[in-house]
């Protein structure tokens, strides 16, 4: 794809994050190599509105993904979800990025489960060192290439499908492959994930959300241990935690604004929140990412 494809939404003010898009008359869909040239300094970080799917043949890439390290491996998959603080050292390596907007996968059982990634530990890993899913993998993609390299509007639904496919083998080969869901469960995890992503900054308790579905907290805790490990109220905290981070880091607000964006009653109350957390007030913390960030 042509670098035309993309548009760059360039924030002015000195600490927010320059924010990337695909073009909403493009694809919205992307087969790229490692190295190709970016319409935009991908040495700084960085947010996306779309999600990246990397596949690395040749690792010593270096990644930092909300904060945290990332090291490419050889025969290795990761993804970037979209909103993620991405920044990255290509050093050498080679593969295939994939990249693609939500509104390319019509399955809103696939988007939830991509969504799931935020609340894993080293949500970004894949698969490492897996010459064979990479090949099959890579294989899969050959023939996404060749259909979105048709103009015909026929032709869409097709590219969709394969996309899909390529998604779903990535998910089946991946720590959120759960042959044991139940369909009712899966639907209240997809819902829950859904209503949290629209309603986290203005809604920090659980019993919004069991309101909201109609279902009872003792079976929202069961479906969010069952899948993530978390209570509910873990999974809220996990999602207000990250972006308060990103906002702490990255944006040039007051602590007190940022308090309101996310839904708090007060300063003290988003202070004592953050040093709950991490053990650190907001602005200790805020030190400490951006150690990360040298």
């Amino acid at each position: 794809m042509k670098d035309a494809n993309y548009t760059s939404k360039q924030r002015t003010e000195k600490k927010k994050l320059p924010v990337h898009s695909l073009e909403h008359d493009s694809k919205q869909i992307n087969i790229l190599p490692l190295d190709h040239t970016n319409p935009y300094d991908f040495k700084r970080e960085h947010r996306h509105t779309y999600f990246e799917i990397m596949l690395i043949e040749v690792g010593g890439c270096n990644q930092l993904i909300d904060f945290k390290n990332y090291a490419g491996h050889n025969h290795s998959c990761y993804i970037i979800c979209p909103q993620q603080i991405h920044l990255m050292n290509r050093n050498n390596s080679s593969g295939t990025v994939v990249q693609f907007t939500e509104d390319r996968i019509s399955s809103a059982e696939l988007r939830s489960i991509l969504r799931q990634l935020l609340f894993y530990d080293n949500p970004a890993i894949i698969f490492e060192n897996r010459p064979d899913l990479f090949e099959e993998l890579q294989s899969l993609l050959d023939i996404l290439s060749k259909h979105l390299s048709k103009n015909d509007a026929t032709n869409n639904l097709v590219v969709t499908h394969l996309l899909q496919a390529f998604i779903s083998l990535v998910i089946e080969n991946s720590r959120l492959k759960d042959n044991s869901t139940k369909a009712s469960d899966k639907r209240l995890l997809i819902d829950f994930y859904q209503l949290l992503e629209l309603h986290y900054t203005n809604n920090l308790g659980v019993r919004y959300y069991i309101e909201k579905l109609g279902t009872t907290e003792k079976k929202l805790s069961e479906s969010t241990k069952k899948h993530t490990g978390l209570s509910p109220l873990q999974v809220i905290h996990s999602r207000i935690l990250l972006e308060a981070k990103r906002m702490l880091l990255f944006e040039e607000l007051s602590h007190k604004e940022i308090a309101y964006q996310l839904g708090f009653d007060s300063p003290a109350s988003f202070s004592s929140f953050i040093k709950a957390k991490t053990g650190q007030p907001p602005s200790e913390l805020t030190k400490q990412l951006a150690e990360i960030h040298k």
